[in-house]
């Protein structure tokens, strides 16, 4: 089953609200590309919700559509801006499509990401729409979003937020939204500090970058053509190691980010020549009130850790820890905001990311769950998602589709879990040593 939100035209209504900088980039973007260009570039999740009727989902479905007002509004561009549009929880409907029955499951995959492909897209509304799978063990849910009014973060707290919403438990979800964040972060910026201090870590990493921004460290193989992108996936440490990971991370007077990028700066520094791990890094910069809110809230921060073939771990996540508290999360670190302080415009081709799924507020996420991703074209970017959860350290990566890439991602993807593994199982020998008398 598809299922897409609809609403009558006369039921939108201008809203004075000023949007994000980062969601009016990815507006203007997208519309200066023009209607006939088409590079999906959704992100999404799926979760099982059991044995739910058809008439149970779709309520669920629309009670959450209609709690977040976000996703009842969209921007128009504009010369020069972007107009917004809203528009009230009574006007949002769902279309449902039956679509039929399919003998594996390739074939519903197709048919899932081509309906994201067409339906979750920066210009026009609806920014997220849904599909379930009814099988012998219940209901799956998918549901795929425009990457402007959504993050990591948001997809992680879905599945709890619809399941809640199945149970018949009401959220309270008082307080600002994604769509009061837009003039709050102006004004933030408008009232932070101009000075060096801010731009010279960025201009330190792309000067090292001859003026490009960092790259992965090995050949990727690629040409000037847009290559489509794959993907990797690799769980790093299970939960137990995962949990004597972070302690060693700690004791080196870092976080489990600050230990992981340090297991890369280690592989960085084992695969490659590079005597710095230098890339970019994307974190969850929600101000303390939108921290239940849905929408796109990141951050960009340059990131650059000395490492050497031989170095050890906590020699290396002490310096990470040091990177980790130099950068300042926060609405002064959004992409356009970034570029306009540089007057210059970034396209970051090598990023790191970090998100813990344990932190997620509301109820927290199952092991099943799982984050989704359209199809990307691109010759340079290589991206990777660092995920902890109760079941231990997850990595996803997508990267150029060339024989070369294959090889050199996995080299290196091999040598940060040997990174990891060997300082979670050097923490549990230090735990195992006697304690002097």
């Amino acid at each position: 089953m598809f299922w897409t939100p609809t609403a009558p035209d006369s039921a939108w209504a201008d809203d004075p609200r000023t949007p994000a900088l980062v969601h009016e980039h990815h507006v203007r973007a997208a519309a200066a590309r023009g209607p006939g260009h088409v590079d999906p570039a959704w992100i999404g999740v799926s979760f099982a919700v059991g044995r739910a009727g058809r008439h149970q989902i779709g309520a669920a479905i629309s009670a959450w559509l209609r709690a977040h007002e976000h996703l009842r509004s969209r921007l128009v561009p504009a010369p020069g801006r972007c107009v917004r549009r809203t528009l009230p929880a009574c006007a949002v409907t769902l279309r449902q499509e039956d679509i039929g029955v399919f003998a594996d499951g390739a074939s519903v995959r197709r048919q899932i990401e081509a309906f994201f492909d067409r339906n979750a897209h920066p210009l026009g509304w609806p920014h997220v729409v849904f599909a379930t799978v009814e099988d012998a063990d219940g209901t799956t849910v998918f549901a795929g979003a425009d990457h402007g009014v959504m993050d990591g973060y948001t997809l992680a707290m879905i599945p709890g937020q619809i399941r809640d919403a199945l149970a018949g438990r009401a959220e309270d979800l008082t307080g600002p939204t994604y769509l009061d964040f837009g003039a709050e972060e102006r004004n933030l910026i408008g009232r932070m500090p101009a000075g060096p201090e801010h731009t010279a870590p960025w201009r330190t990493l792309l000067g090292d970058t001859r003026g490009g921004t960092p790259a992965f460290p090995l050949p990727l193989g690629a040409s000037e053509a847009p290559d489509t992108q794959r993907s990797a996936y690799r769980w790093l440490l299970d939960g137990p190691a995962a949990t004597r990971f972070a302690a060693a991370s700690h004791a080196g007077g870092g976080t489990t980010a600050a230990g992981l990028l340090a297991c890369l700066a280690l592989a960085a520094a084992r695969v490659s020549d590079e005597r710095h791990l230098s890339v970019i890094s994307l974190a969850n910069a929600r101000p303390d009130k939108w921290r239940s809110a849905p929408g796109w809230f990141v951050g960009l921060h340059p990131v650059r850790i000395p490492a050497a073939p031989r170095a050890d771990f906590a020699g290396t996540v002490t310096l990470a820890a040091a990177e980790l508290r130099r950068r300042g999360p926060g609405p002064g670190s959004s992409l356009p905001h970034i570029s306009r302080m540089l007057r210059r415009e970034i396209h970051p081709k090598f990023v790191v990311s970090y998100l813990d799924v344990r932190r997620v507020p509301g109820t927290p996420p199952r092991p099943r769950d799982t984050m989704l991703r359209s199809r990307i074209h691109s010759p340079a970017e290589v991206y990777v998602w660092l995920t902890r959860s109760d079941r231990g350290v997850h990595l996803s990566a997508r990267f150029p589709d060339t024989a070369v890439a294959r090889a050199n991602l996995g080299r290196f993807i091999q040598a940060a879990a040997y990174a990891a593994i060997r300082a979670a199982d050097g923490h549990r020998a230090a735990e195992a040593l006697p304690t002097p008398a």
